[in-house]
């Protein structure tokens, strides 16, 4: 494996050159690949409601859905003017209620960006599946 220069330090008249190992090649390629998974504890494995799969991962470009259709409708540019985010936060929603002892409804997943457009915060927005649309089915027309 290969080093590479990071930087040079002096101290008390003598230098130190530190060094780094470069990743391989093939390494890296390995590593475009991987995923990471993170387990979710079902509080009601057994009810009758479905458990999705999340769409989206955390670090994943997504747009707002209704600015995309907007700017559509409108026929104003998408790559000027919509703003792209990387989901932030996944959070597991189990909707139940306080008398029943399991869920009232299908379980689903929200979604955390940063710096909506119009919030002026930078606290996270929160959005579920159908609000989010990813780059990816932009671009392929899979929505």
């Amino acid at each position: 494996m290969a080093q590479e220069l990071i930087q040079t330090l002096s101290a008390q008249g003598r230098t130190y050159r530190e060094y780094r190992d470069e990743p391989d090649a093939t390494d890296l390629i390995v590593q475009q690949d991987k995923e990471i998974v993170v387990k979710v504890h079902l509080n009601f494995p057994d009810d009758l409601y479905e458990y999705p799969h999340p769409k989206f991962g955390l670090g994943q470009k997504v747009v707002i859905a209704d600015q995309w259709y907007y700017y559509q409708e409108n026929g104003i540019d998408f790559s000027e003017e919509n703003e792209i985010y990387p989901i932030s936060a996944i959070e597991f929603v189990e909707p139940t209620s306080r008398v029943s002892k399991g869920l009232v409804e299908d379980a689903y997943f929200m979604y955390g960006i940063r710096g909506v457009k119009g919030k002026g915060t930078i606290e996270l927005a929160w959005f579920a599946e159908p609000e989010l649309l990813a780059l990816y089915e932009i671009n392929t027309g899979e929505f």
